[in-house]
């Protein structure tokens, strides 16, 4: 007869992921208002998610632990858009690109003040700057990647260096996601993405063999 007591293991997990979902909400909505994450106390998130200081601490070892724990489900939804880039197929026209790309900066833009948050850790706290740099770091490999397998399709250049073209163009991303995307209406996000997939467009596409 099967046991019938739960594994301690995924209550611990279920608990935590409860735990992460009430925060989430409570910094979210700070963040929004315009707090900046360095200045809201410990004190304040717990009494806001309604958990007790022993409950913060059994899950995080600081608000740096708990930011990168936020992090998961906005980086998870930026990496999954993204790959919408990433495997767009040989025969993808520069509409297509400027649609992938649109739909990248509204991710971000719907959870800008959370990335903000993320970026400004990572300038003092080692841990956070790891993971962000780990996490740019998996985006430029996925595009690297994407580059490589369109040059032996003959749909991206050829004369480009694969990873160094990945991390400029990653980069460049990031940034100008943190400074021109954050707080931009429809309007500009529309304006943004098509510049943005002309710069895309014109680096990696136009001039391929394969588009000739």
């Amino acid at each position: 007869m099967p046991s019938v007591t739960r594994n301690p293991s995924k209550r611990r997990s279920a608990r935590r992921a409860a735990v992460v979902a009430g925060l989430l909400e409570v910094v979210e909505e700070l963040l929004d208002a315009g707090e900046l994450y360095t200045d809201i106390s410990v004190e304040r998130l717990i009494t806001a998610a309604g958990i007790s200081r022993s409950t913060f601490y059994v899950y995080f070892e600081d608000k740096g632990a708990l930011l990168l724990a936020l992090a998961e489900d906005v980086v998870a939804k930026l990496v999954d858009t993204a790959s919408g880039w990433w495997e767009l197929p040989p025969d993808a026209t520069r509409q297509d690109v400027e649609q992938a790309l649109r739909q990248i900066m509204e991710v971000y833009r719907a959870h800008d003040a959370m990335w903000q948050a993320l970026v400004d850790a990572a300038a003092y706290d080692p841990n956070v700057r790891a993971s962000f740099h780990e996490i740019v770091g998996l985006a430029s490999s996925q595009l690297a990647r994407h580059i490589r397998e369109g040059q032996k399709a003959g749909s991206v250049r050829p004369d480009l260096d694969p990873r160094r073209t990945a991390d400029w163009l990653t980069w460049m991303t990031e940034r100008g996601h943190h400074q021109l995307a954050a707080g931009a209406t429809k309007a500009e996000l529309t304006k943004l993405a098509k510049a943005q997939s002309a710069i895309v467009w014109y680096t990696l596409y136009e001039g391929a063999p394969g588009r000739s």
